[in-house]
């Protein structure tokens, strides 16, 4: 899955000077100009922002007291939403409460030397002026969509066009890593005539742990998308809604996607076992034949071998040839019957 790093790479990389990781909490904030553009802020506007100043993006890092007492005091979220958006271990999920929208969400982990199927969970409180996003581990997509405002002028224009965008890239992300275990798992296959079975085995099973891994993840995250269309908050106009819809059908091909690719896992497994014990089971049948051939020779010879008298050509010079010529025949004999019975 050598893409894949270079694309974590490349999401490194890809904004430099955008997004400096500060100790104070703040990742990252913006004021959307509406034309698909933005304005990034500190904590000094942020604190004094108002509704009528534009719509607001906020991106932060759960771990520093900032965060707790921002979200507490001038967000004025209730104490139960800061809850949710501050547990660390969690499932994605959307409900709504007083204070907006809120979603957990995850996305493929691209973050460098990390596994995919270790999905980032990015936690949203939204409203229809006002998008909170937090963080636990860096997250790419955010610093892409940031990219898109700042740099290049060409992002959302909304807070609800901003929570469907982000929640569309969060998907987006997601097919590169199905696609690749795909891959990996078509390489696997052309390289069965290559007896390299342990090498193959191990790739079999990073394919499955992977499927395995985002499959926990992808399943709960579609219902949550599927059920914002039930409880529909109403600056939630029908286009984005059907926007999260398509992003939910997307997730559906993906983890029927990755239920093919884990069963084709299992059926690559179960050919690799059955190459195995058909090795095993002839090398085995051609241990037994030749154990069958001598068998009877070595019976002969140990008689033979017998130091009790009255054994017949021991006074004779030519008892060894007679013997050798008796054994070489019952060998032919053996030979003959193991083909007629098509032992080999």
């Amino acid at each position: 899955m050598g893409s894949l790093s270079e694309q974590r790479d490349m999401s490194t990389s890809s904004l430099p000077g955008v997004i400096a990781d500060s100790d104070d909490g703040l990742v990252f904030a913006c004021i959307l100009d509406g034309k698909g553009g933005a304005e990034r802020i500190g904590w000094k506007e942020l604190n004094a922002w108002r509704p009528e100043q534009g719509p607001l993006w906020v991106h932060l890092d759960s771990g520093t007291e900032t965060t707790h007492r921002w979200l507490e005091e001038t967000a004025e979220l209730s104490e139960i939403s800061r809850r949710i958006l501050l547990e660390e271990e969690t499932r994605p999920r959307v409900l709504t409460t007083d204070d907006g929208l809120l979603a957990i969400l995850r996305g493929v982990n691209l973050n460098a030397g990390a596994d995919p199927d270790d999905m980032v969970a990015l936690r949203i409180c939204t409203g229809s002026s006002r998008l909170i996003t937090i963080r636990y581990r860096p997250v790419m997509t955010p610093r892409d969509m940031l990219s898109d405002l700042i740099d290049k002028r060409c992002g959302a224009t909304s807070v609800p066009e901003l929570f469907v965008r982000l929640t569309e890239r969060l998907t987006e992300r997601m097919n590169t890593v199905v696609v690749e275990l795909d891959e990996a798992l078509d390489e696997v296959e052309e390289d069965l005539e290559e007896r390299d079975f342990s090498a193959l085995r191990g790739q079999l099973t990073t394919v499955r742990q992977t499927a395995v891994g985002m499959r926990r993840y992808i399943g709960p995250q579609r219902d949550a998308l599927a059920r914002i269309h039930i409880e529909r908050p109403p600056w939630l106009n029908r286009e984005m809604e059907i926007l999260l819809r398509e992003s939910a059908d997307k997730l559906q091909r993906y983890i029927e996607d990755l239920d093919a690719a884990r069963d084709r896992a299992i059926v690559i497994r179960d050919e690799i076992s059955n190459r195995l014990a058909e090795g095993m089971n002839h090398r085995m049948y051609a241990l037994s034949l030749i154990a069958g051939i001598f068998l009877p020779l070595g019976f002969l010879t140990g008689l033979l071998g017998v130091n009790v008298g009255g054994m017949p050509g021991v006074q004779s010079t030519l008892g060894f040839w007679v013997t050798c010529i008796m054994l070489g025949l019952v060998l032919v004999g053996e030979v003959y019957l193991f083909r007629r019975l098509k032992w080999f």
